[in-house]
């Protein structure tokens, strides 16, 4: 069986409003540990959009000592900072950056994403960042094309997206090029229908549950397994989405991977109790021990 790329978008720990570099340390090189191939910094689960330049570049130094291990998330409305972003990247010789098109304003022209992708890409090995339901665009495989032709160094998109049949058209119609999942219910998917990886938010907490489901993929207890973990990424939902990551990071691993930025609050004490004690329900229904 092929292992195919695992990649957790790493929370971001805050301590009084500010990165805490070593908790991001701790935690990250835990979910290595646990099994995951790369960590992606300032994505959407770890609050990307919501940080400056200069906090980014923290958490690139802070895993600086691991850069075969790190994508960086470097996408914004302002280009000029995505591609000093990029070159910082490229002085740490991370394994890629990544990038949101640009989101926010409507009606972008198609040739202005090609261009975009284009330049941030010439600086460093780009991994396209899809994510129509809150970007407004939809990178399709011929846009991908396009951007190729026109120079642009993209080695692979991330699908955040449950448009099955937009996936396995990149997959098809590109041609050296990775196709990655984002939803955590598609890992199974990922492996069986032969694409690159994915990504996975739930892989902060729940990276032994994924060493299941990779382990059983070609069986009934993939399903179980998957099945596990979509009901945590629900409980995730209902207690307040990214928020109750940090939580259950501390339930699962022990590890204390800090506090979310505001407005993402921290969960109240009866919130986080109620929150363990349906997790631990959702471990005894599937057989699992954490």
């Amino acid at each position: 069986m092929q292992k195919l790329d695992s990649i957790t978008p790493i929370i971001t720990p805050f301590t009084d409003n500010k990165v805490d570099k070593d908790k991001a340390v701790r935690h990250g090189e835990d979910v290595l540990k646990g099994g995951m191939k790369y960590l992606f910094p300032a994505g959407t689960t770890g609050l990307g959009p919501s940080m400056a330049s200069g906090e980014k570049h923290d958490l690139l130094d802070a895993f600086a000592h691991i850069p075969d291990h790190v994508i960086l998330q470097v996408g914004s409305l302002n280009l000029e900072e995505s591609i000093n972003l990029a070159k910082e990247a490229k002085k740490y010789k991370i394994h890629a950056v990544a990038a949101l098109p640009p989101y926010y304003f409507t009606g972008m022209k198609r040739e202005w994403l090609i261009k975009y992708y284009t330049k941030l890409s010439s600086e460093y090995p780009t991994i396209i960042y899809n994510y129509p339901d809150t970007t407004g665009y939809n990178i399709t495989y011929d846009m991908v094309n396009d951007i190729k032709k026109a120079g642009g160094d993209v080695i692979g998109i991330k699908e955040t997206t449950f448009n099955m049949n937009d996936i396995l058209n990149t997959k098809m119609y590109v041609p050296d090029f990775k196709v990655y999942t984002g939803p955590d219910q598609y890992i199974l998917s990922a492996y069986r229908l032969g694409l690159d990886g994915f990504v996975s938010g739930a892989s902060n907490y729940g990276y032994k549950i994924i060493n299941k489901i990779i382990e059983n993929y070609d069986n009934k207890d993939g399903d179980r397994y998957q099945f596990l973990l979509n009901e945590l990424a629900d409980l995730s939902r209902k207690y307040g989405t990214i928020s109750s990551i940090y939580d259950m990071v501390e339930i699962m691993t022990g590890i204390d991977a800090g506090n979310p930025r505001e407005p993402f609050f921290k969960l109240s004490k009866e919130e986080r109790n109620s929150l363990e004690k349906e997790m631990n329900e959702a471990f005894k229904k599937y057989n699992f021990k954490p």
